[in-house]
């Protein structure tokens, strides 16, 4: 009987992925309370930090935390013997060249929300765990050292739960 790999590298890619395909560039529409719309602005989705290609808006997956308990006696150790509890890491972080930090905040929270939906759209993420959530989120608006924008940072957290 095979021991099972972690699903950790699955589900990271999967979020990658999904991200990528439903995440889109900023539509320069104004938002309900202000107006964050930038349609210059262009937007990367990267495993980790991104290289030297930093747009306006970046979404990373990243940090996995993760913690192995028993999940049921198996005398092998084999397939369902550990429970695998993680949480993955996505960073956003959206920069406006602008005085209103209201902008670049707005633009975070919306790639933040829209993140979120990914993963409540699919729960499994493609079947590679048994359930996974959002947990936290947190989000600042910040502004640049050089004083040229604001730039707006923020994280959520996926929880996921897998028995290997």
């Amino acid at each position: 009987m095979a021991i099972p790999s972690s699903s950790v590298p699955a589900a990271r890619l999967w979020l990658f992925n999904s991200l990528k395909a439903a995440l889109t560039p900023d539509p320069g529409v104004a938002s309900g309370q202000g107006s964050y719309g930038d349609a210059n602005a262009s937007l990367l989705v990267c495993l980790d930090a991104p290289g030297t290609y930093q747009p306006e808006d970046i979404v990373a997956v990243g940090k996995v935390d993760r913690t192995i308990s028993i999940s049921s006696m198996v005398g092998s150790g084999g397939a369902g013997w550990l429970q695998e509890h993680y949480t993955i890491e996505i960073t956003v972080e959206c920069a406006r060249a602008t005085d209103d930090s209201q902008s670049a905040f707005e633009r975070a929270a919306a790639l933040i929300d829209q993140t979120t939906a990914v993963v409540r759209t699919d729960p499994t993420l493609g079947g590679i765990v048994l359930w996974s959530r959002p947990t936290r989120s947190d989000l600042e608006t910040v502004w640049a050292d050089d004083h040229s924008h604001w730039v707006a940072t923020g994280t959520l957290t996926v929880e996921c739960n897998q028995r290997i």
